[in-house]
C-alpha cells in the first residue's frame, strides 16, 4: 500500500511537502463474504452465512454483535467449535410483501488494532414475474 501525506509546516521555505509512506498490511481477519445480498420472492426466508477467519493464525473474540438499522434483518453470532478460530454469523430476512432491506452488521472484537468489523447486508424481495413463451429462443433461454 502506498499513501501521499501532505505535511504544512511553519518554515517559509518549506510551507507545505508531500511524504511518501509505503508498505505491506498485514491482514488481521478474512470475512466472507465481505456484503450480504439477498434476493428473493415474498414469503421467503432469505438466508446466508458469513464467515470471519483470524489471518495468521491470530486468535480473535467477538464481544458482540449490533445491528443498527432494520428490524426485518436478523443475525445470529456462532462461536468457533473446540479447537477452531472461524467464526461465523447467520444472517437472514423476511418479507411478505415486496420490499427491500440494508442494515450493517457491527461486530466488537477484543482486537485493539481491528476492535470493529462491518459487514454489509442487502435484501430485496420482488414479486415474481410469469415469462412468456416468446420470450424463449428454441425453449432453452
Amino acid at each position: 500500500m502506498i499513501k501521499n501525506i501532505l505535511v504544512k509546516t511553519d518554515d517559509p521555505k518549506n510551507i507545505k511537502f508531500y511524504l511518501k509512506i509505503s508498505g505491506k498490511v498485514k491482514e488481521i481477519v478474512r470475512i466472507t463474504p465481505r456484503t450480504v445480498n439477498l434476493t428473493g420472492a415474498p414469503g421467503q426466508t432469505l438466508s446466508e452465512v458469513v464467515t470471519i477467519e483470524p489471518e495468521h493464525g491470530d486468535e480473535l473474540k467477538i464481544l458482540g454483535m449490533t445491528l443498527k438499522l432494520n428490524k426485518q434483518i436478523k443475525a445470529e453470532l456462532i462461536k468457533p467449535g473446540q479447537g477452531e478460530k472461524k467464526w461465523q454469523v447467520k444472517v437472514s430476512c423476511y418479507s411478505d410483501r415486496p420490499d427491500h432491506f440494508y442494515d450493517r452488521i457491527i461486530l466488537t472484537t477484543d482486537n485493539p488494532n481491528k476492535s470493529h468489523l462491518k459487514i454489509g447486508v442487502y435484501a430485496i424481495f420482488e414479486k415474481a414475474v410469469p415469462m412468456k413463451t416468446s420470450d424463449f429462443k428454441d425453449g432453452n433461454k
